[in-house]
């Protein structure tokens, strides 16, 4: 039973999605939100196996939804403006999560090229980027503790560490597209 949100073509499950997405963005119903969200629940129960990665995704987006509620509440002047914001902020995380966490990233990639018919280079470049996101990730810790070694104190939201992380991703991105020339995915 479970694991058959797996089994789905990928291509399919995203263009699914993205044409519900679409159809949610031109409605304002609060309780279609929810529904919609509920819908993708019940996908993720019975259809994967990755619950406990669904409820680590979705702790931080309550408190943005909430966040959302608030302010739409003080703002807009109703309780209805902010309960339709913090609905549609669930909702698309929903949707966000029943796909990523029911699809390889390299089935989806092997999707796109046989039933999208994306250029090789393009899946080719697509991995790498998704490859490169730990890499990226381990140097802003490796930059945050070097400062930190220095003596240098940095905020949750600092932005000196972000200058060599970026400078090492320009060169990681640099190696790649060398790679990619010598493998034949030069310009055609």
């Amino acid at each position: 039973m479970f694991r058959y949100m797996h089994k789905i073509n990928p291509f399919y499950k995203c263009v699914t999605v993205i044409v519900l997405a679409l159809m949610l963005t031109f409605t304002t119903s609060p309780m279609l939100n929810i529904g919609a969200f509920m819908i993708c629940t019940l996908l993720l129960i019975t259809g994967s196996d990755k619950i406990i990665s669904a409820l680590k995704l979705f702790i931080p987006m309550l408190l943005i939804a909430t966040g959302l509620f608030i302010s739409g509440a003080n703002i807009g002047g109703s309780q209805q403006s902010g309960l339709f914001l913090a609905t549609r902020v669930i909702a698309f995380m929903g949707f966000g999560m029943v796909f990523s966490l029911t699809t390889d990233p390299y089935d989806f990639m092997r999707s796109l090229q046989k039933n999208a018919k994306l250029p090789r280079k393009f899946a080719y470049g697509i991995l790498c980027a998704f490859n490169l996101v730990p890499y990226i990730k381990s140097e802003y810790t490796n930059a945050r503790l070097a400062l930190a070694v220095r003596g240098v104190r940095l905020s949750i939201f600092s932005v000196k560490p972000l200058f060599s992380m970026l400078v090492n991703s320009i060169r990681w991105s640099e190696t790649l597209s060398m790679a990619m020339q010598s493998k034949g995915f030069d310009g055609e």
